[in-house]
């Protein structure tokens, strides 16, 4: 008795009593608990449960994850006859690129025709100096849209030219600039 004493006395005896103990409760659990019902409800294999359907519709594209997409969201709409916003972003960066021998007064000029007033505003203190490129390269592409706004970028000689649109009075007017050197 002295020597089972003794084991259990020791980490070794305690560790090996508490592995006893957790699988006693373990298995007492099981035995008392029965089989537990699998997420849907069912057990595999038997079917899916009364009320759900089978049927399994299947698409030439692969599944992306994405639940309720249905596409892009439309852009807002304009009057009739207004300029797309790809062609309205390739005005206002003609208007962005001509600030050579001209006035600050005659550049913003240029660009109020195309920005928004808020625009208008956060570039009143812009020197056309700044401007870092002189032509475009490539032509603008729609690379962001929403419910609200379309992001156009435009390809330029010394980097890219990020232009928010959004509607205003029926037509589309730039209301964001970015820039990003290549």
């Amino acid at each position: 008795m002295r020597q089972v004493l003794r084991l259990i006395g020791s980490r070794y005896g305690a560790a090996l009593v508490l592995v006893l103990v957790i699988a006693a409760v373990i298995g007492f659990g099981r035995l008392l608990g029965g089989a537990r019902p699998t997420a849907g409800g069912y057990e595999p294999g038997q079917g899916p449960p009364a009320g759900t359907s089978t049927e399994v519709t299947t698409s030439p594209e692969p599944d992306d994850g994405d639940i309720g997409t249905t596409g892009s969201p439309l852009p807002p709409s304009t009057s009739a006859g207004a300029a797309p916003a790809s062609a309205v972003a390739l005005q206002f960066t003609r208007a962005w690129l001509h600030h050579t021998g001209v006035s600050a007064t005659e550049w913003h000029a240029g660009l109020a025709k195309y920005a928004t007033k808020a625009l208008q505003e956060k570039l009143s203190g812009a020197d056309p100096a700044g401007v870092p490129a002189s032509r475009t390269t490539g032509d603008p592409s729609i690379v962001g849209q929403e419910s609200s706004y379309v992001d156009v970028s435009i390809p330029l000689d010394a980097g890219t030219l990020s232009l928010r649109l959004v509607v205003t009075d029926g037509r589309w007017l730039v209301d964001g600039v970015d820039w990003e050197r290549t």
